[in-house]
C-alpha cells in the first residue's frame, strides 16, 4: 500500500499543477485517482500529461488491486463514446474484448494507442462451454437437416477435432493484432453422478482442452495466461499455478457473503488461494431491468457491494483484483461517466485523500 500511495499522491501532485491551468485536483483524483477527466489536456500542456502517463505506467507496475474488465466491440462504426477502447478509465489494468477477430483500423489503433500510452494489457477469452455450445446447436441443425431428408455434404467434425481446429484459430489471433495474452474459461461439472460412459466423454473433451491450453501456454511464455470459471471442476489443475490470475464469476452473486462463498468452493486443493479476482457486471441499459447488475436487495449496485467485499481482508485466500463485465454499459452513468467503475477503482485502490 505504501507504492500505492506514492504513486497516486505523486499524480495528485500533477493534478495540483494542472489545477493553475484548468482546475481543481478533486476534479483528478475525486473516485479514481488516476483517471484524467479533462479532455484536451495533453493539448494544453503535454509536458504535464506525459508525466502523468509515465506515473501512470509505473503505478501498474507496483503493488496494487487489479482492475479487469471485458468491453464489448461489435460495434465497428461507433455511434458514441462508450463504443471507443480508448475511453476506458485509465486505470484499468487489463481489457478482455469480446469481439477479438477482425478488428477495424481504428480499433487497432485505440488499443495500440492505451497499451503505450497508459500500460493497459489486452486480451480475450477462450471459452470451453462457448465452443461446445456452438458445436451442439450445429450438431443439433444437422441432424434436423437429416431427419427432413436434407443431403449433408459436409458432415461436423467430431467435438474435439471441431474445439481444437476453433482454438488454433483463436490463437493466430494473439499475433495478427498483438494480444497481450489469453484468458481461458472453464466452468464444467462434477463427475461425481456421471455414468461411466459420461465420465469418459467428459474427461476425453477436458483433457483435449487442457492439454491444448498447457501447449500454448509453454509455447508462449512472454503470453499472460489467465483462467476464468470454475477452478474447482478442473480434473487437471497443473497449470493453473501458471495463470497469471484466477477469475471467479459473480455476476449472479446476490451478496457479499456468496462471494466468499464462491471463493471457498474455488479454493480446493490444487488451487492457488493467492491469485483470485472475483468478477461482476453492470447494470442493464434497459431501464425495466431493475435486476441485472444488482444484489438481492435490489438497491446495492454489485459494482459497488463488490468492491467493498474485495478491499476487506480475507481469511484463508487473497482476492488479488476485481473484475467488471461489459464495462461500457457503465459509460451511460447518470452521475458521470463510468461512474461505478470509478468508484469501484477508488474502493479497492483508495488514495491518500481517501
Amino acid at each position: 500500500m505504501k507504492n500505492i500511495s506514492k504513486y497516486k499522491f505523486a499524480l495528485c501532485g500533477m493534478g495540483l499543477i494542472a489545477s493553475f491551468l484548468l482546475t481543481s485536483c478533486d476534479d483528478w483524483t475525486d473516485n479514481e485517482s488516476l483517471d484524467i477527466n479533462q479532455p484536451g489536456i495533453e493539448d494544453e500542456n503535454p509536458a504535464l500529461y506525459a508525466d502523468y502517463l509515465e506515473s501512470l505506467r509505473t503505478y501498474k507496475e507496483s503493488n496494487h488491486k487489479t482492475i479487469f474488465v471485458s468491453f464489448d466491440n461489435k460495434e465497428k462504426q461507433p455511434f458514441n463514446r462508450a463504443q471507443h477502447i480508448n475511453v476506458i478509465p485509465d486505470s484499468t489494468d487489463i481489457v478482455s474484448i469480446l469481439y477479438p477477430n477482425n478488428l477495424v483500423d481504428r480499433e487497432i489503433e485505440e488499443i495500440s494507442e492505451t497499451r503505450e500510452n497508459k500500460g493497459t494489457k489486452f486480451v480475450f477469452t477462450l471459452s470451453f462451454d462457448a465452443i461446445k455450445q456452438s458445436y451442439t446447436l450445429l450438431k443439433d441443425a444437422e441432424n434436423k437437416a437429416k431427419e427432413d431428408g436434407i443431403e449433408i455434404t459436409s458432415p461436423l467434425p467430431t467435438f474435439i477435432n471441431y474445439m481444437v481446429d476453433s482454438l488454433h484459430n483463436s490463437f493466430s489471433l494473439v499475433n495478427k493484432y498483438n494480444y497481450d495474452g489469453v484468458c481461458f474459461a472453464y466452468e464444467g461439472k462434477s463427475i461425481l453422478h456421471m455414468t461411466e460412459i459420461e465420465k469418459t466423454e467428459y474427461k476425453s473433451y477436458h483433457n483435449a482442452f487442457i492439454g491444448i491450453l498447457k501447449d500454448w501456454s509453454s509455447r508462449n511464455e512472454d503470453k499472460m495466461v489467465l483462467f476464468q470459471g470454475k477452478p474447482q471442476n478442473l480434473l487437471d489443475k497443473s497449470f493453473l499455478p501458471d495463470c497469471k490470475y484466477i477469475i471467479i464469476p459473480c455476476a449472479t452473486a446476490g451478496n457479499a457473503s456468496k462471494l466468499s462463498y464462491n471463493i471457498y468452493s474455488a479454493a480446493v486443493a490444487g488451487v492457488p488461494t493467492d491469485r483470485f479476482i472475483v468478477a461482476v457486471g453492470t447494470i442493464s441499459l434497459d431501464p425495466a431491468d431493475m435486476k441485472t447488475g444488482f444484489w438481492a436487495d435490489g438497491e446495492t449496485h454489485s459494482i459497488t457491494g463488490t468492491s467493498v467485499w474485495v478491499a476487506a481482508e480475507h481469511e484463508g485466500f487473497s482476492v488479488v483484483g476485481m473484475g467488471i463485465y461489459n464495462v461500457s454499459n457503465d459509460f451511460f452513468s447518470p452521475e458521470r461517466i463510468y461512474h461505478y467503475t470509478r468508484m469501484a477503482i477508488d474502493n479497492i485502490n483508495p488514495s491518500l485523500k481517501n
